[in-house]
């Protein structure tokens, strides 16, 4: 199975790589009985419809031609869009200065909300309601930008 994600990340990047676009992060998980490979990229000044399409058309000749996933399953290219999900270290550091929201585990509360301050390899320092609290990465369940419109 381990293989199996290699190479199907191997065949992601060559085609987002080909497409002129950047890998922001790619998921393969089961909706229902539905097998959904999704494919987020990103781009200085935004993501087009038309680079989605190029994306998915290159990502889909390629997937066709080396079939790295033994089942029928579903491709989607997105943009992570505005309100974007944050997974690596280096999302949260794109992102300082920007409100978030931050899901975590073992920690005296279970959510915090507030200007991400400082972003590290290890943890992250959230400016909320009651002042600067810092979060190690290993905590967090899930985060993502909070959008508040310009």
């Amino acid at each position: 199975m381990q293989a199996q994600r290699e190479r199907l990340a191997e065949i992601i990047r060559q085609g987002v790589a080909l497409a002129r676009v950047e890998l922001y992060h790619w998921e393969l998980a089961r909706f229902g009985r539905e097998l959904r490979l999704t494919v987020y990229i990103d781009r200085p000044g935004g993501v087009s419809v038309e680079d989605c399409a190029r994306v998915s058309q290159i990502l889909s000749d390629l997937l066709d031609a080396a079939d790295p996933i033994p089942s029928a399953y579903v491709l989607e290219v997105s943009s992570p869009g505005l309100d974007r999900r944050l997974w690596e270290p280096w999302h949260y550091e794109r992102v300082v200065g920007k409100k978030i929201h931050v899901k975590v585990r073992g920690m005296e509360r279970t959510s915090y909300e507030g200007r991400l301050l400082r972003a590290a390899q290890d943890k992250i320092e959230v400016e909320g309601k009651a002042g600067p609290v810092e979060i190690p990465l290993s905590q967090v369940t899930q985060a993502w930008v909070v959008y508040e419109g310009e």
